[in-house]
């Protein structure tokens, strides 16, 4: 049969929208078009989530053979933490990095993670966390939240800045006004030893500590660094008391829409950078120390246990408030 110009013209038309209506019919996530994935964080770009954000934009991008592109927004950009969480929670952002301190608010048990003096050493921390406790957490609060963390950043172990003096045992907290997340474990925790615990958010505390609304603050060597908190304290007291966690969470809709290979791509990119991220935090840890000290901030060393032993009753209550008294026992057995 031979066809003239009109009819090839007609089968040409017929092909190209037929293609078309094959590719507008396809899942989210699986067309040939480069995968976009926003990140945000509300940290420095000095910091070690921003490094392990890094590398897992690079990794991504190479497992992927380079369709999975991570565009990263840090310090802020796109809100706070919690901010930056719920935008993931309703899809407006594709990942975000978040902690458990804020899952808690969707999955109360995710609280006893940050208790004080929880975890014998990181190992401890380690296989919590990445064992079956942390996975059956994770579903939980892709259950409730539609938010899936996909690694466990290492955040560090929070000690005690104060404007004046030093700490050296749970006393030295009595009344003591100290800035704290907005979260029911810091909270709780000073209460317990009878400071004063005051939410202020952290682009905020160096005023406070330098106007006197707060005494004291919490937090890992390195936030004490990067926010210049050197400037405002006298000394720096190796508390100790919170060893905390940080993850890469990816809204779940997102998540399961990309194709298989991008599924598996970002899901290796985000372990692996943070079990570099983990490898490489105790020489870091050091490194944040000395520059600490080098800026003039004195630095001393506290025995944990009796702060430990003050703590134990509020460990207790808290997780008996959630019905959570045989978890609790759980992690103390890993």
């Amino acid at each position: 049969m031979k066809m003239n110009n009109t009819s090839r013209l007609s089968i040409s038309k017929l092909t190209t929208i037929g293609a078309a209506g094959l590719l507008f019919m396809m899942p989210f996530g699986t067309a040939y078009a480069e995968t976009k994935i926003r990140f945000a964080h509300h940290i420095s770009t000095d910091s070690e989530q921003h490094l392990a954000a890094e590398r897992f934009r690079d990794l991504a991008a190479e497992y992927s053979d380079g369709e999975v592109q991570v565009e990263i927004f840090p310090a802020g950009q796109m809100g706070g933490q919690r901010e930056i969480i719920e935008s993931v929670e309703f899809g407006v952002l594709e990942m975000g990095y978040g902690e458990s301190g804020l899952y808690a608010n969707y999955v109360p048990e995710f609280g006893l993670l940050t208790l004080p003096y929880l975890y014998r050493d990181v190992d401890h921390w380690e296989n919590v966390v990445t064992g079956e406790i942390g996975d059956q957490l994770i579903e939980q609060l892709v259950t409730t939240s539609g938010v899936r963390p996909l690694n466990w950043i290492l955040a560090g172990y929070r000690d005690t800045y104060l404007a004046e003096g030093q700490i050296d045992g749970p006393d030295d907290f009595n009344n003591l006004k100290i800035r704290v997340p907005e979260s029911p474990v810091f909270v709780g925790t000073f209460s317990a030893l009878e400071a004063q615990p005051t939410p202020v958010p952290m682009p905020e505390v160096y005023t406070a500590l330098q106007a006197g609304v707060v005494d004291a603050m919490e937090g890992t060597p390195e936030v004490g660094y990067t926010f210049r908190i050197f400037e405002v304290a006298e000394s720096l007291s190796k508390t100790r008391h919170i060893l905390f966690d940080g993850s890469f969470a990816i809204n779940e809709s997102f998540y399961n829409n990309l194709s298989d290979s991008d599924r598996e791509a970002v899901s290796r990119a985000a372990r692996e950078a943070a079990e570099m991220q983990r490898s490489e935090w105790f020489e870091r840890e050091q490194s944040w120390f000395s520059q600490l000290e080098e800026e003039g901030i004195a630095i001393n060393e506290v025995d944990p246990v009796p702060f430990q032993e003050a703590l134990a009753g509020f460990r207790e209550e808290f997780a008996a408030n959630m019905g959570a008294v045989e978890l609790l026992e759980s992690i103390g057995q890993q």
